[in-house]
């Protein structure tokens, strides 16, 4: 009998995984400095590829952020509710954002331009260290999947089954 990696299980649920949810802290100074935005159930927030222009703290309703891979395939896919922050890492990093992120239902968002963001974490570093905490949850987490994308031959596993089934039929 072999035993499947924990993540198989994360992975092949309909529900997929969640986005991590901002500390309280951060989450009130990201409301108190930000700019209130709504998005409708379907309407994309951002896409892989686009300049960030800055953070997205969910308030209300949920999204669905994918890491799009070849030929319209999702490599990683999270549900993203109220508390989470999306777009940290792109934005802190004056880079494009990693995800396509879609509206599962009604968003109210809190938006920081990046300028903003930056000024808010200069006058506040102990939120610094809290997007610090989160960007190392994320990193440890992306490196968590890429292991076991690496390990895993569950052809059930929805992080990647068709990766193994394309295999497969080649």
């Amino acid at each position: 009998m072999r035993l499947l990696n924990p993540l198989c299980e994360i992975h092949s649920s309909s529900e997929g995984a969640w986005a991590q949810r901002a500390p309280e802290e951060l989450a009130a100074a990201l409301v108190a400095a930000g700019e209130k935005r709504e998005l409708e159930s379907g309407q994309r927030l951002f896409s892989c590829g686009e300049t960030a222009g800055g953070v997205f703290l969910i308030l209300k309703g949920r999204a669905r952020a994918v890491l799009p891979g070849a030929e319209g395939r999702e490599l990683m896919a999270l549900t993203a509710g109220p508390g989470a922050v999306l777009g940290i890492p792109a934005t802190l990093c004056s880079k494009k954002y990693q995800f396509d992120v879609d509206a599962l239902e009604r968003l109210e968002l809190a938006y920081l331009p990046q300028e903003q963001l930056n000024s808010l974490l200069l006058e506040h570093p102990e939120l610094g260290m809290l997007v610090m905490t989160m960007m190392c949850n994320e990193m440890s987490a992306l490196r968590q999947t890429r292991e076991h994308l690496s390990r895993c031959q569950n052809q059930q596993c929805g992080l990647h089954g068709y990766c193994v089934q394309a295999a497969s039929q080649a």
